[in-house]
C-alpha cells in the first residue's frame, strides 16, 4: 500500500512539472526589446502563413509602364482656367487640386479644391486586363461622374465621359483629356462632339502648375 502511495505521489509529481514546463513563456514587452528584435518581430508580423510556405501580405502592387501612364498628374497644383491666366502676373488661380498614389501605385486619387464651388475627389486606376484607364468623381454637390480612355499616341491621356451631360447642356458625346506640357505643368481640357462639323469643340479647361517644391 506504501509502494502504491508512493508511486502515485510520483506520478503526480511528473505531471505537475511536465504541466508548469508548457505553461507559455510571456512575450518580451517591446520596450524591453532590442532595435534589431523589433525589426526582426515586425517582420514576422507582415507575413503569413498558407500551405507551409511563409508569403507577404502585400502583393507586388503597380508597376508596369502602362500603369505608370498618368504619373504625370501626381503632385500639388494651383490650377488657372487657361493658359494666359496662369501665364499673368500675377497668376489666376481658381482652384488647387491634389494627386496622390495609393494602394501600391494601383490608384491615383484627386482632391479638387476650388475656391467657389464644391470640393471633389476622383479615383483613378488602370484595368490591365482592358488597357483601359477608370476614373470615377463625386463631390460636395452630390454628383458624380463617370469616364473611361486610355493614353494615345500623342501622349495625351483621353477619357470618354459615361455620364450623360448635366441638365440644361448641348447634347453629344463629350471627353476630357490630359496633356502634360513640362515637368511643371499639365493641361486639362473638356470637349463636346459636335456633330454638324465632325469637330471636338472645347467647352472648358485648366492649366495645373505646379507648386513649389511639391515634386511627387
Amino acid at each position: 500500500m506504501r509502494q502504491s502511495l508512493i508511486a502515485a505521489t510520483l506520478l503526480i509529481g511528473c505531471w505537475a512539472v511536465d504541466g508548469f514546463a508548457q505553461q507559455p513563456v510571456p512575450p518580451v514587452p517591446p520596450t524591453a526589446m532590442s532595435r534589431e528584435a523589433l525589426e526582426a518581430e515586425v517582420s514576422r508580423l507582415r507575413t503569413f502563413t498558407q500551405n507551409g510556405a511563409v508569403r507577404g501580405q502585400r502583393p507586388a502592387g503597380c508597376t508596369s509602364a502602362a500603369q505608370r501612364q498618368f504619373d504625370f498628374w501626381l503632385g500639388e497644383w494651383d490650377v488657372s482656367p487657361s493658359a494666359a491666366s496662369a501665364n499673368a502676373n500675377p497668376p489666376i488661380v481658381v482652384a488647387e487640386s491634389s494627386i496622390s498614389l495609393h494602394a501600391q501605385g494601383c490608384v491615383l486619387q484627386e482632391y479638387w479644391r476650388p475656391f467657389r464651388g464644391a470640393h471633389g475627389h476622383s479615383l483613378n486606376y488602370y484595368d490591365a486586363a482592358t488597357g483601359i484607364w477608370h476614373q470615377t468623381y463625386a463631390d460636395a454637390n452630390g454628383t458624380h461622374s463617370r469616364f473611361e480612355g486610355r493614353l494615345d499616341g500623342a501622349g495625351i491621356m483621353r477619357l470618354d465621359s459615361l455620364t450623360p451631360p448635366p441638365p440644361g447642356s448641348p447634347p453629344g458625346k463629350r471627353r476630357m483629356s490630359f496633356q502634360k506640357i513640362d515637368a511643371e505643368t499639365v493641361h486639362q481640357w473638356g470637349e463636346v462632339w459636335d456633330a454638324p462639323s465632325g469637330k471636338w469643340i472645347t467647352e472648358w479647361e485648366f492649366i495645373y502648375r505646379r507648386r513649389a517644391a511639391s515634386q511627387p
